[in-house]
């Protein structure tokens, strides 16, 4: 079982766009058996799977207690811990729920329910806490969604250096698997080419070479429950993810993932 956070700690990056469809295009072109988990009280992640709320008992909140996990079937080779307003009260709890996740985990892997998972996807939530870095204690790797603007290098450093300190003191393990450039916009075709630069010669190979760009489908897709393979299976949207998908299997199974040193 291979378990990723997506993670930022600035909202409006498209955590939940990359989370929510990198699942599907691991099920549906990859033939992955997937747990999507929603650690965001926002709940995007959920809405994005259902339309009505999420079964009290596929609650992501159960990962923070001690009742057992039931994921909830979103397809034959999906389930999700969903969300919902309610989480918010497990980051006001002690310190011990930062290690709660992943213990969880371990039990749903290794439990009746698991099915083999071969991939975990985490939806962080955008703010430094103990959810987040619950989420980064669970986790093997981070994928880090990045919109190509001015500020994204000021959010690119509080975030490595939060990833930093929960290698650090709770996840020794914890790697890099690359930062996306995401939401790119071809209307500011002269900033973003600039920013993409800066990123590029700051981070190196942590960058990963598939970029994703903005557009209406990927608005779209989420309010009919639907994957942008599932919406728009021939367009260019869905042809960016399935390029993602593969250059980050290729990444996995190669192991070449960036040295992150500061």
């Amino acid at each position: 079982m291979v378990t990723i956070a997506v993670a930022n700690q600035k909202g409006g990056v498209g955590k939940t766009t990359i989370a929510f469809n990198l699942a599907q295009m691991l099920d549906v072109q990859h033939k992955k058996n997937i747990l999507a988990v929603d650690n965001d009280p926002q709940a995007n992640l959920t809405s994005s799977f259902l339309e009505k709320p999420i079964e009290s008992e596929a609650n992501v909140i159960t990962a923070y207690g001690e009742e057992p996990l039931m994921p909830q079937q979103i397809s034959r080779s999906i389930k999700l811990l969903g969300s919902d307003t309610n989480l918010a009260a497990v980051a006001e709890r002690d310190f011990s729920v930062i290690f709660r996740l992943k213990e969880s985990l371990k039990t749903i892997q290794t439990g009746p329910d698991s099915k083999g998972f071969d991939f975990v996807i985490i939806d962080c939530l955008p703010s430094f806490g103990h959810l987040h870095l619950a989420a980064l204690t669970a986790a093997d790797y981070v994928l880090i969604p990045v919109k190509p603007a001015p500020y994204a290098l000021a959010g690119m450093k509080d975030l490595l250096e939060t990833i930093k300190k929960a290698k650090k003191y709770f996840n020794s393990n914890l790697k890099i698997l690359g930062i996306v450039i995401n939401q790119a916009d071809g209307r500011k075709p002269i900033i973003e080419r600039e920013m993409e630069q800066v990123l590029r010669e700051a981070y190196g190979d942590m960058v990963l070479r598939t970029k994703i760009n903005k557009r209406v489908k990927f608005e779209e897709s989420p309010a009919f429950q639907q994957s942008i393979s599932q919406y728009s299976p021939k367009g260019p949207a869905a042809k960016e993810f399935e390029a993602l998908t593969a250059e980050i299997l290729q990444r996995l199974k190669q192991n070449e993932l960036p040295i992150f040193e500061k």
